[in-house]
């Protein structure tokens, strides 16, 4: 059983990937979501309310779902928010075809 906070934070991760998901729907190459800057600031602005979503989440949730790379979410989080300008835009093309999904999948696991 899922308590509040961590229900609301599991919300929080498929909200961002819902919106990530919704920018994300008339691009279908790189170069379009290079070309395209507002949807590329929006995208990383929604990984890093994911990785501040997940920060928050209770060490019980994610000790019971080691399946997913916590450490990894937050340090990409913290990679993106710091590092902004030297993000290689082939990992966050990886990481919106790849890990999201996957992602998303978990969380509704999670919240069964």
């Amino acid at each position: 059983m899922l308590n509040e906070d961590d229900r609301t934070n599991a919300e929080e991760v498929l909200y961002a990937i819902g919106h990530i998901e919704k920018y994300m729907e008339d691009i279908v190459l790189l170069e379009d979501f290079l070309d395209n800057t507002l949807v590329y600031d929006a995208v990383m602005m929604n990984f890093i309310v994911i990785g501040e979503a997940c920060k928050r989440l209770s060490k019980e949730l994610k000790t019971a779902n080691p399946q997913i790379d916590w450490k990894g979410i937050n340090g990409y989080r913290n990679f993106i928010a710091h590092e902004y300008f030297g993000v290689d835009e082939k990992i966050v093309w990886g990481a919106i075809k790849i890990e999201l999904p996957k992602l998303k999948e978990e969380m509704k696991v999670i919240l069964k």
